[in-house]
């Protein structure tokens, strides 16, 4: 590929980000909006003026990791655990219903079993990055419900890994294997036991070269994140667990507050200003409008209206049980309704396995873009709503 085409497509891009900086930001609305709108007009879908390519999905990957690296610097990790255990019963049953009423939805539209199941693992996997996104544009990251949201999603997305992994073998025709199963939950156990292990015994080994604003912070922040991320990618999970775990320990009490502060704008420039946009775009790439001239279009507009329903009153049910305000637990279940990077895995990997076909896969793609539209809209209302209502976050 000549390196000039590719200078194009990024100065496109570039240009659609700060378009969407500067625009948007005058009215409160999200950023992500903007970005997952402008990858449709730019990309293959309207313009064609952006075409996919191997260099924006490296830079997309890449984004992704910013995004949770910068997370995981930003989070407390003591919020974060106890937020953890907590949310246990919202990610659980959060995961449960979307599987039943999407594998329900798909089987009322005619799928086999076996498409109707990965339907329903396709729109169990929430998005992760995106809700982090989303959150940080309407400055409430930080919130209490907010890190019930993120721990929620994780654990969402480690539950999606398990129920892939179990019924992976009646997907190709087998029974269940209960082997794979506790395999990755093994993987599972041993990735958090050595990002501990990493947390409270390295971390604190580096206190002395961190005692400073000259301590190599941001460069020690990228090794740990390839490296525990590459690590999470070779037992079989998504690297951005790695990502946030790595920045999750670094802070006040192994590190100097202003190198903290210097790591975080740093991370903060790319992830949210160059890298992370770029990720949302491209998502917008995935976009046709083929759908639209077939009953594809009903069947993406029940699965997605049933999703929101069914998220909304299973992880907010559940949060409400964890003793917050019914607009936090709102806000939860809201926040808990994007679809991205897991859905768009299980969703390759059903196209590759011969499960979906072109149509279904790009109703599952539309379905997860109109999910991510609706988590911004849905939490900026809640922001509105939080505010009115006087509640501290």
């Amino acid at each position: 590929m000549s390196i000039e085409p590719i200078f194009q497509s990024l100065l496109i891009l570039m240009a659609v980000i700060w378009m969407v900086a500067v625009t948007l930001r005058k009215f409160g609305i999200p950023s992500i909006m903007g970005e997952l709108a402008g990858g449709v007009i730019v990309g293959p879908a309207v313009l064609g003026w952006v075409q996919p390519n191997e260099i924006i999905s490296v830079l997309a990957e890449m984004g992704i990791f910013f995004l949770m690296l910068h997370a995981g610097v930003e989070t407390n990790a003591k919020e974060f655990f106890a937020a953890l255990k907590r949310s246990y019963g919202v990610a659980v049953v959060g995961a449960l219903v979307p599987f039943t009423v999407s594998f329900s939805i798909a089987t009322l539209f005619g799928l086999a079993t076996e498409q109707a199941v990965f339907v329903g693992l396709v729109m169990t996997g929430t998005a992760v990055v995106i809700t982090i996104k989303i959150l940080e544009d309407i400055g409430l990251q930080n919130a209490r419900f907010a890190r019930i949201i993120i721990a929620s999603c994780m654990n969402d997305v480690l539950l999606t890994l398990v129920l892939f992994s179990m019924i992976l073998g009646m997907l190709n025709g087998e029974a269940i294997n209960m082997t794979e199963m506790a395999t990755t939950l093994g993987k599972i156990i041993i990735f958090f036991g050595v990002t501990l292990v990493v947390g409270y015994f390295l971390y604190p080994l580096l206190r002395h070269p961190f005692r400073h604003r000259e301590g190599k912070g941001f460069t020690f922040i990228l090794v740990l994140g390839l490296g525990m991320g590459l690590f999470a990618e070779f037992i079989g999970l998504h690297m951005i667990f790695g990502a946030y775990m790595a920045g999750l320990f670094f802070d006040v009490e192994v590190a100097d507050e202003k190198l903290i502060q210097m790591v975080r704008g740093r991370l903060y420039g790319i992830a949210y200003e160059f890298l992370g946009p770029i990720f949302f775009i491209s998502l917008g790439f995935h976009i046709t409008f083929d759908i639209f001239k077939g009953p594809e279009i009903w069947f993406m507009l029940a699965l997605s209206i049933a999703v929101i329903i069914g998220q909304i009153l299973s992880a907010g049910g559940m949060a409400r049980r964890l003793a917050l305000s019914w607009p936090e637990a709102l806000s939860v279940g809201v926040g808990m309704c994007g679809r991205a990077e897991m859905s768009f895995i299980l969703a390759s990997l059903g196209l590759s396995m011969g499960l979906l076909d072109d149509k279904i896969f790009s109703v599952l793609i539309f379905a997860a873009f109109l999910l991510n539209m609706f988590t911004s809209v849905g939490l900026k209302g809640c922001a509105i709503l939080l505010k009115k209502k006087n509640i501290s976050v």
